[in-house]
């Protein structure tokens, strides 16, 4: 897989015919975080959009975006795009509005299958093995899944073609070997990670409360 920075020191040319992915991970940044972190991810996305626009002019303009959770192609898949992720949403809008297509990156039924499993396993099942044939279950879903976008984007992706595709960064798509992917990894990245990390870390220690201190705050009361 190729870094943003190999093609700096490379001929493009030599990329001339062949199928080119550009790769970005996603962080999730949680919920009740937004507002704690809001410019960090700003500037995250910034950054992502100056390296997608850099290796659009050496390697070609992007032709066809995939966004993982994206189960339709164009304006309906731009609309469920914006309900569930929308610095992805306003970035892909521009790429959509000037060259690209936003396509259909998941089978909506294997989403179901993968949600429904989840819940199932989330309940605490009594039983090992049923826990266990849920948990095989999950995980052929799972990996059905990731055969699915992998087979999408080689069916779609044309010779010389470019596409981008957003993508949890502990996927395991796996990709056809004429697909040159290159790997989108915005200098603030780490520093995302990291913070959201911390905030949860930070909110997880003021949710718990100490036993003796609420003792002694019992105590107290008595006493007065």
């Amino acid at each position: 897989m190729e870094t943003l920075g190999s093609t700096g020191k490379a001929d493009p040319s030599q990329f001339d015919r062949k199928r080119k992915l550009f790769l970005v991970p996603l962080v999730t940044v949680p919920p009740q975080l937004e507002e704690q972190i809001s410019d960090l991810a700003d500037t995250h996305w910034d950054q992502i959009k100056g390296q997608l626009q850099n290796l659009e002019k050496s390697l070609g303009t992007i032709r066809h975006v995939f966004h993982e959770l994206i189960h339709d192609e164009g304006k309906a898949g731009e609309q469920l795009l914006s309900q569930i992720a929308p610095r992805s949403a306003s970035l892909i809008k521009e790429i959509t509005d000037s060259s690209g297509h936003l396509e259909q990156t998941e089978d909506q039924d294997l989403l179901f299958e993968l949600s429904d499993w989840q819940r199932f396993l989330s309940i605490g099942l009594v039983s090992q093995k049923v826990s266990d044939l849920a948990s095989a279950s999950y995980q052929t879903a799972m990996n059905d899944r990731y055969e699915y976008i992998g087979k999408q984007i080689d069916e779609t992706l044309e010779e010389d073609g470019v596409a981008a595709l957003f993508i949890s960064e502990d996927h395991r798509v796996q990709f056809p070997s004429d697909i040159q992917v290159f790997y989108v990894s915005p200098p603030s990245q780490n520093q995302l990670k990291q913070s959201i990390i911390s905030l949860m870390q930070k909110s997880f220690e003021e949710s718990q409360t100490d036993p003796n201190e609420e003792v002694s705050n019992n105590t107290d009361k008595e006493v007065e």
